[in-house]
């Protein structure tokens, strides 16, 4: 888990950014999402970058349909799209693209001119995390159900650093 580091440079300076630095920024509330964004991102810019390149920061930017505070802050920690404008949440997304607590989970990420578009395979989150969020979202929780949430977040975490090839996971839309 976490072997991977993210590495971009920013003004000139080559920065390795490790999953640890984004639990450092975000905190662990939305860990599901923050694993699921560095993992993405880190998939997404090898993807995209010529020859081991490491890519520049501000030639990142990245569009969503799923507007969750772990996903949102592991792109920005990684690329700095939010701060930027570079960051988007969409307000459609296509048709293969599986629900989340909110929204749906589909990725645009671009490196300079090229972009991959992705979305998760449908079961990778699974029924029971996406009502259970919903609920808590309302507020309609009881302190069982709280705890059974906690657990499905850190789940969902392990569950997203366990798969050895994120390319498991995703659809690539042409």
């Amino acid at each position: 888990m976490n072997r991977e580091i993210v590495k971009v440079v920013e003004k000139g300076v080559e920065l390795d950014i490790p999953f640890h630095a984004c639990v450092l920024y975000h905190g662990k509330d939305s860990i599901g999402g923050l694993s699921l964004g560095y993992r993405l991102m880190y998939w997404a810019l090898n993807y995209l970058s010529e020859d081991g390149e490491i890519p520049r920061r501000e030639d990142i930017s990245f569009k969503t349909a799923f507007p969750g505070p772990g996903l949102r802050d592991a792109v920005e920690m990684i690329s700095r799209a939010v701060t930027a404008g570079r960051y988007e949440v969409l307000k459609e997304a296509p048709l293969c693209a599986p629900e989340g607590v909110y929204g749906h989970m589909y990725f645009e990420i671009s490196l300079r001119d090229k972009t991959v578009k992705v979305a998760l395979k449908p079961g990778v989150i699974d029924d029971d995390f996406i009502q259970t969020g919903r609920s808590f979202k309302k507020e309609n929780l009881t302190p069982e159900g709280l705890r059974h949430w906690e657990d499905l977040k850190k789940n969902l975490a392990e569950k997203v650093w366990s798969v050895e090839n994120l390319s498991d996971v995703l659809t690539v839309i042409k």
